[in-house]
C-alpha cells in the first residue's frame, strides 16, 4: 500500500475503533444489569472455563514448552513462536497492570450507575479497565495466528469466548473486553512480526483483515441487542437495504460481461452488498462503519506479487464470467438477510 493510503486507512481505522468503543459504552451498564438477573449454574460453569483459558500463567506456560519442544527436537518455528510468545505476554501482563491501575474503573459487581469515578489506584475492584483475560487470548492468538496461520479463525473465536466469559461473569463491562481484544491483537502483531516489519507485514493485515472483523462482530452484536426501529422507519430501512443489495448483485453481473471494467463493478456491487445489509438492520451510521472497513479490500489497495500497485482497471481480465459464483453471491446475501432478521432484538438490552 502506499504512503497515502497507509495514512488514510491507518487514521480512518483508528476512528473506526474509536466508534465502536464508545457505542459500546452505551451498553456497558446495561449488560452489567441483565448478568445479575440471572444465575444459570451451566452458563457459569461454561464461563469460568473459559477464563481459565485466558490466564496469563497458563499461557506462558503454553509458550514455554512450545519454545523447549522447538529447541529439543530443532524446530526453529515452534521455537520462534514460544519465545515471541513470552515476549508479547511479559509486554501485555506489563501494559495491562499500568493501565488498569491508573484508570482505576471500578468492575461491574461495585458500579452501579452509570456515573463512574475514573482514577490511579491499587484498591481491590478498581481494576476493571482493560479485560486482562482478553488481552491475554488475543495476544497468543496473534502470535500463534503469524506462525500457524489455519489455527487464525479458532483462535480468535476461542478468545472472544474468553471476552464473553468475563462480562456473563459479571468481572468486566464490554467496554473492558473490546479494549484488551483490541490491545492484544496489536500487542501481539507487533512482537510477532517485529517492529522492523510492521509497516509492511502487520498494518496491512490489520487493516485488512483485522478491523473488518471487528466491525462485523460489532454490527452482529449490535442487531442482537437492540430491537427493530418502529413501523414504519423500519420498512424505509428494509426496502433501502433491499434495493441498494438488489443493486450491489447487479453491479457483480454487470461486471461479469464488461471485462474492460470487470474489477471496478465488482467492487461496486461488492461494497453496495455490505451497505444495503448495514442499512436493513442497523443504524446510517454502522453503514458508514462497515464499507470504511472494508474500502482498502473492497477496491484492493494492495500490493501484488511484485510490489506494485496495480489498477483497478487493469487487474483480472481474463477471468472468465461464472454464474456458479454469482448464484452463490446471491444465496448467500439472502441467507445473511434472514439471519439478521431473525437475530434482531433476539436479547434487547438497549432501544
Amino acid at each position: 500500500m502506499r504512503r497515502w493510503g497507509e495514512i488514510f486507512f491507518s487514521a480512518s481505522c483508528v476512528a473506526i475503533l474509536v466508534v465502536i468503543g464508545f457505542k459500546l459504552h452505551e451498553l456497558d451498564m446495561p449488560a452489567a444489569r441483565f448478568v445479575r438477573t440471572f444465575n444459570i449454574y451451566a452458563v457459569n460453569q461454561i464461563g469460568d472455563f473459559a477464563a481459565v483459558l485466558g490466564q496469563g500463567v497458563l499461557i506462558g506456560v503454553l509458550f514455554a514448552a512450545l519454545a523447549l519442544a522447538g529447541w529439543w527436537w530443532k524446530q526453529d518455528r515452534w521455537k520462534d513462536t514460544g519465545l515471541r510468545g513470552l515476549v508479547a505476554l511479559f509486554v501485555v501482563t506489563v501494559s495491562v497492570q499500568l493501565m488498569k491501575h491508573l484508570i482505576g474503573r471500578p468492575r461491574p459487581r461495585f458500579a452501579h450507575g452509570d456515573d463512574v469515578m475514573l482514577g490511579p489506584s491499587l484498591a481491590t475492584g478498581l481494576d476493571s479497565f482493560p479485560s486482562g483475560h482478553s488481552i491475554n487470548a488475543f495476544a497468543a492468538g496473534a502470535v500463534l495466528t503469524r506462525f500457524f496461520p489455519h489455527l487464525g479463525v479458532s483462535l480468535f473465536v476461542l478468545g472472544g469466548l474468553v471476552g464473553i466469559s468475563r462480562v456473563v461473569r459479571g468481572s468486566h463491562f464490554i467496554t473492558d473486553v473490546y479494549t484488551g481484544a483490541v490491545a492484544g491483537l496489536l500487542i501481539g502483531t507487533a512482537v510477532a512480526v517485529g517492529i522492523t516489519h510492521w509497516r509492511d507485514q502487520a498494518l496491512p493485515q490489520l487493516l485488512r483483515v483485522g478491523v473488518p472483523w471487528i466491525v462485523v462482530t460489532f454490527f452482529v452484536i449490535w442487531i442482537i441487542l437492540h430491537r427493530a426501529p418502529a413501523w414504519p422507519q423500519e420498512g424505509i430501512h428494509l426496502w433501502l437495504g433491499g434495493g441498494t443489495v438488489l443493486l450491489g448483485l447487479l453491479f457483480r453481473l454487470w461486471g461479469g460481461h464488461r471485462s474492460n471494467r470487470r474489477e471496478v463493478l465488482r467492487a461496486l456491487g461488492n461494497t453496495s452488498l455490505l451497505l444495503g445489509i448495514a442499512v436493513a438492520f442497523a443504524p446510517w451510521w454502522m453503514a458508514a462503519l462497515i464499507v470504511t472497513a472494508y474500502l482498502p479490500h473492497l477496491v484492493q489497495l494492495y500490493p501484488s506479487e511484485n510490489g506494485s500497485l496495480d489498477a483497478l482497471f487493469w487487474r483480472d481480465k481474463t477471468t472468465r464470467f461464472d454464474w456458479k459464483s454469482e448464484v452463490i453471491v446471491a444465496s448467500a446475501a439472502v441467507l445473511v438477510i434472514l439471519l439478521l432478521g431473525f437475530l434482531q432484538g433476539r436479547l434487547p438490552l438497549a432501544s
